[in-house]
């Protein structure tokens, strides 16, 4: 049994038991279950499930501390925050109520996000600076008058919260918003007191901490979130945060070390992606808490294991560990580490598909989202509605409460077809509905597409998931048959009541002459070998971005040819940002806006603004995009006769292994 001792030691603050070293982070606005009445439920479940799973302390996501300069999106009118018994009250207490039931502490987040707000008129946003934006809002700089009303907001949302019966507070001052945008020299050019040195700097922050503490009084935890760095040149510093700290010290009861600036997203790691390490902010922490003396230090970012858990509190660098995509990706991820089940905690893959974000001004090229995207693709991604689904549990998602489908009326024999993610998945849920599986897979070993993950060290995080998977669907009881394709004997033995068919899908193959000289991109992973110094990738969706980011980390020079004006045009948000950031770094070179019309034994011929080009190769691929096995599905429909056949993942419609996932899990709770 693993233990991790110095994780699970608990800690008092302010006379509140921190049953271990595990907070929650925030997530989602929590005003969504105001104005978002469909999800409300998902949104309280969300919080209810992380302290139930084990954490100490659970937060809401944030809500604006006023409607008018400091609101944010998806306000659809005022929240009343001096009503104790109207319903926006009842609604946030439920927050507290189901968070403390469990035996954690219940934390509300607020904040106001200064000359970043998403203000409607007749308002407009307030920071430090007088200055037009980079959009064209005008951004008033802040009076002492604007001050003492921004207090007084924070103190009224704090005194909401007590009554509410919350534990603590968590005032989010970093990710660029306006306690930050006071102490970064980037964003604060005053020259009066609240300017120059970074006493004056943190003058007006501590003025809101001040106003905070007087509303929550003594006996409730303040939590404090702030960036270490902005991460743009010229921005703050590690150096500039330390310092700051040093003067809140004992003012705040926990400072909480993130990252960067909202806007720029992964760009400055606000959200780390996985190209970066685990812990993108330990070794900040580690400088804030060799500062201070009396403060706790918390830290945040892509940590989703309980070793580097363990190992960040044991070693001194933060006193708490807070995870925000990692209580999707396994909320049970504090009772599993205890338990010693930590080989079981499904951990986050950093895959953006819970909160996608949005595409920044780094490539100012690239269309916007709404013009790219069609409108079914926008509603499935981009709307509140649509984060918090993860692609690793399939059991989330706004909108979406498994507990309410109807029980299996009784035990029904399962024939699962094809072993990658769908199949193994369904496998899983469906003995755990009780359930009598058989699974076959027509290669020798269980995984699918997704075993390329073993070769690609981007990958690693997928690749544990991959292999957990396979652990879960051989510890399940489901009867696995390898080497075994389907067939009208088969079934006839098995005789099931329902199959799922999970066969995957295959590369499009476009009519270009000469592409049967071309490899597939997807066969790169067994085939590296075969693969020569300078390769032209035709295609330049999520697959082909992929592989060339994996060959040129092999050595190789990548060049992707690709017909549409951007690379990754399927794509959105910050997983598109990490992956254009690491093109970059790769030094993969493009042609945009470019027609290949022909595949040679040396290159490529192609047509960019109407003039013929050759681009010369030593390998070439391709990759155009997956088609559904659709031929194979009407055979296995044809071969099992009277057999009600449920397609999943790819073989039903070319998705994500998210979408592979989720379908398998469905099909496997819709068998009644």
């Amino acid at each position: 049994m693993t233990k991790f001792d110095t994780l699970f030691s608990p800690v008092e603050v302010r006379g509140h038991c921190y049953r271990n070293r595990l907070i929650a982070a925030p997530t989602l606005f929590a005003h969504a279950v105001l104005f978002i009445p469909e999800i409300a439920e998902n949104v309280y479940r969300m919080v209810e499930k992380r302290a139930k799973g084990g954490f100490a302390a659970v937060s809401t996501g944030e809500i604006p501390v006023n409607d008018e300069e400091g609101t944010t999106m998806f306000m659809e009118r005022p929240i009343d925050f001096q009503n104790y018994g109207g319903s926006d009250f009842g609604k946030f207490k439920e927050y507290a109520d189901r968070i403390k039931k469990h035996g954690a502490i219940s934390y509300l987040e607020f904040s106001h996000e200064g000359a970043h707000a998403v203000t409607k008129p007749p308002y407009a946003p307030w920071g430090p600076d007088t200055y037009i934006r980079e959009d064209g809002v005008q951004v008033q700089g802040m009076t002492r008058q604007m001050m003492d009303k921004v207090c007084n907001d924070f103190n009224v949302v704090a005194r909401f919260a007590k009554s509410c019966g919350f534990d603590g507070v968590l005032f989010h001052g970093g990710h660029g918003f306006i306690a930050q945008q006071f102490i970064s020299p980037w964003m604060n050019h005053r020259t009066d007191e609240f300017g120059g040195s970074m006493e004056n700097r943190a003058r007006f922050p501590l003025m809101l901490i001040e106003a905070i503490r007087e509303g929550i009084g003594e006996d409730m935890i303040l939590e404090f979130r702030f960036s270490a760095e902005d991460g743009v040149p010229g921005g703050m510093t590690i150096n500039d945060t330390v310092e700051f700290c040093k003067l809140i010290d004992g003012k705040v009861d926990i400072i909480h070390v993130s990252n960067g600036l909202k806007w720029r997203g992964n760009g400055t790691q606000t959200f780390s992606d996985f190209f970066d390490i685990h812990g993108v902010n330990v070794e900040h922490a580690a400088k804030v808490k060799a500062a201070v003396s009396k403060s706790k230090v918390a830290v945040i970012g892509g940590i989703n294991s309980p070793e580097m858990a363990e190992n960040i509190v044991a070693s001194g660098k933060a006193d708490f560990v807070i995870m925000g995509r990692q209580g999707f990706a396994d909320p049970e991820f504090p009772n599993k580490a205890r338990t010693g089940r930590a080989d079981y905690i499904r951990r986050c893959v950093r895959c953006f598909q819970c909160y996608p974000g949005i595409d920044y001004a780094e490539h100012p090229t690239d269309k916007p989202i709404w013009e790219r995207l069609t409108p079914e693709q926008l509603k499935r991604d981009v709307t509140p509605a649509a984060m918090g689904k993860c692609a690793i549990n399939p059991d989330t998602g706004f909108g979406f409460y498994p507990d309410r489908m109807p029980l299996p009326a009784s035990n029904r024999k399962v024939l699962i077809i094809g072993g990658g993610a769908g199949g193994l998945q369904a496998a899983i849920t469906a003995v755990a509905r009780g359930h009598n599986v058989t699974l076959i897979e027509k290669t020798e070993r269980l995984g699918g597409t997704i075993n390329f993950t073993d070769k690609d060290d981007d990958k690693i995080d997928l690749r544990n998931f991959k292999n957990l998977l396979i652990r879960e669907a051989n510890e399940s009881g489901a009867k696995i048959l390898l080497n075994t394709e389907a067939s009208k004997t088969l079934i006839e033995t098995e005789k099931p009541d329902v199959i799922i068919a999970a066969v995957g899908a295959h590369p499009f193959v476009p009519k270009i002459p000469g592409i049967e000289s071309a490899i597939a991109a997807v066969d790169v992973y067994n085939n590296v070998e075969k693969i020569g110094r300078n390769v032209v990738l035709l295609g330049g969706g999520l697959v082909g971005a992929e592989v060339g980011l994996y060959l040129a980390a092999m050595g190789r020079t990548v060049t992707v040819v690709e017909m549409q004006d951007m690379m990754a045009y399927e794509t959105l948000g910050y997983y598109r940002n990490a992956l254009l950031n690491e093109m970059e770094k790769r030094s993969i070179r493009q042609f945009l806006g470019t027609k290949v019309i022909e595949v040679t034994k040396t290159g490529v011929k192609a047509v960019k603004a109407g003039e013929e080009i050759f681009i010369f190769a030593d390998t070439c691929l391709f990759s155009f995009g997956m088609e559904s096995s659709a031929e194979v599905l009407k055979e296995i429909q044809k071969i099992a006769g009277s057999v009600p056949v449920r397609p999943v993942g790819d073989c039903e419609k070319s998705g994500k292994l998210g979408d592979a996932v989720r379908s398998g899990h469905i099909a496997a709770l819709n068998i009644i």
